[in-house]
């Protein structure tokens, strides 16, 4: 979850980050860490977890520079090149960064976040243009599960709700996959119904999942306009 106030890239170099609102960026991070910025329990968390980058993903920031809930691409910070220091990541001049800390309850807040999202834009989409949902395929970091909630299974139970959840029967979702390090996706809910999507990135610490969907009853759609359509220029002679 993110910490401390939004900052603009001003100078940059590759993985380097050398000014943050024209300020030398360990000026900014020493502000944040020895700061006020930090309550107890943030303090405990970068002493445990490191403190994180989070970059906006580009054009998701709103016309106030704002960025949505979650739309953040998180990247470890691996050193320090004064004035400024290296993260695991191409960043860019004018870039939103935010410092973020790891947490648990954010953890899954965020993935529940994004679960309603998927669900939310499938319902609107309908199954014609976002086909029926089969059964999900789930990538998630090796330090999410266990080290981090406490318990396993947290993850999956959340993606599979994007194929129905467990029936009444009791009968789990279809739901296969793997720990990783480093996660193939894009940033936020991508690529419900048709859409083309996002770009995708490498992630840490994140959860990836895709839906497997039948676009059968689609198809069979398209196939009954096509034939209406010939019938139609057939009928103008």
């Amino acid at each position: 979850r993110p910490v401390g106030p939004a900052f603009s890239v001003t100078e940059a170099s590759e993985n380097v980050i050398e000014e943050l609102d024209n300020k030398p960026a360990v000026e900014i991070l020493s502000t944040i860490t020895e700061g006020d910025y930090l309550t107890d329990e943030d303090k405990r968390l970068v002493e445990s977890g490191g403190l994180l980058c989070g970059l906006a993903a580009r054009g998701d920031e709103t016309g106030d520079g704002t960025v949505p809930k979650g739309d953040y691409l998180v990247r470890q910070i691996f050193g320090f090149r004064v004035p400024g220091f290296m993260i695991g990541g191409e960043v860019r001049k004018g870039d939103i960064l935010r410092f973020h800390v790891r947490d648990k309850g954010a953890a899954l807040d965020d993935i529940r976040t994004m679960i309603g999202k998927a669900k939310t834009e499938r319902s609107f989409a309908g199954s014609q243009k976002a086909g029926v949902p089969l059964a999900a395929m789930q990538v998630s970091c090796v330090a999410r599960g266990r080290p981090l909630f406490g318990s396993s299974g947290v993850d999956l139970a959340n993606v599979g709700e994007l194929v129905g959840g467990e029936d009444d029967d009791g009968e789990q979702p279809a739901v296969g996959g793997f720990f990783a390090n480093g996660e193939i996706g894009p940033v936020g809910v991508a690529g419900v119904g048709l859409g083309s999507g996002k770009q995708t990135h490498i992630h840490a610490f994140t959860t990836i999942a895709a839906t497997i969907c039948d676009f059968s009853s689609l198809e069979g759609a398209v196939a009954s306009e096509g034939e209406q359509d010939v019938e139609d220029i057939s009928a103008w002679g």
